[in-house]
């Protein structure tokens, strides 16, 4: 576990279980404050707990793959909200507990935690949160699922990109997202007041996760020149061939 301030009032914390590393944010207003992602299990959640203390807050899922959104039941009572996309609301009728339940059998005694929390607020293209003194503007983005948002904050030019964004290449899981993702990111790629990226999962460099995710989408519908590095993981590795696959067959994986 690992919580950094990288510019003031604005936190990441970032988490790594045997399955994956997911990064939460925080972002604290003169008034209110905003919890993007809440991470594996409730008791990620306590550093940002006490960064919070008594001020209002609201939760976001930047979409609800698992490890953004199983730590919730961790944080304060009395949030101001739960905020995630219409579709984000209908996967927790759907996959989100279905994927639950299958990993509770798969490893038995883990996750027991975990409680769902289903977002209470809902929207479609755009939503502004006025946080007193800073703005999040949440901005519907699908790609990497349906429910895919992405957070900007013009007065600090940090764009919070969920997993819409990753390093060193994000996870294709539905072919027919795949021109709409790639025009979304190019077009914040020309907001010049954008400074920083910030993915859910991988490196902090400035713009350029926004920048890598783009050439990667772009080398993946068009010429396959990817500029990779020498050495992936095993799990990057993998899902560059599941993203090939995914695109070759024009197929849709999953949510």
């Amino acid at each position: 576990m690992r919580l950094q301030e990288v510019i003031p009032n604005l936190w990441l914390l970032d988490v790594s279980t045997a399955h994956v590393q997911t990064r939460a944010v925080l972002v604290v207003g003169e008034e209110r404050a905003v919890v993007w992602d809440s991470l594996t299990r409730p008791e990620d959640a306590a550093p940002l707990v006490e960064l919070i203390g008594e001020k209002p807050y609201f939760l976001v899922y930047s979409h609800a793959d698992w490890d953004h959104i199983w730590g919730s039941a961790g944080l304060p009572d009395g949030g101001l909200g739960v905020i995630g996309h219409a579709d984000c609301l209908r996967r927790f009728g759907d996959d989100v507990p279905r994927t639950l339940q299958r990993m509770q059998l798969a490893e038995l005694g883990e996750w027991l935690s975990v409680r769902l929390v289903p977002p209470n607020i809902t929207f479609t293209r755009r939503l502004s949160l006025d946080l007193g003194g800073v703005t999040l503007d949440l901005h519907h983005a699908p790609g990497h699922t349906a429910d895919s948002i992405v957070g900007w904050i013009p007065e600090w030019g940090v764009l919070l990109g969920g997993d819409a964004i990753e390093t060193p290449l994000p996870v294709v899981n539905n072919a027919q997202l795949l021109a709409g993702w790639q025009a979304a990111l190019e077009s914040w790629q020309q907001v010049d007041r954008l400074a920083r990226a910030i993915p859910s999962h991988g490196s902090l460099t400035g713009r350029e996760s926004l920048d890598g995710t783009v050439a990667y989408l772009r080398a993946l519908a068009g010429d396959r020149q990817f500029n990779l590095p020498a050495k992936l993981d095993d799990f990057y590795r993998e899902t560059h061939q599941k993203n090939l696959i995914v695109v070759d067959s024009g197929l849709a994986l999953h949510e």
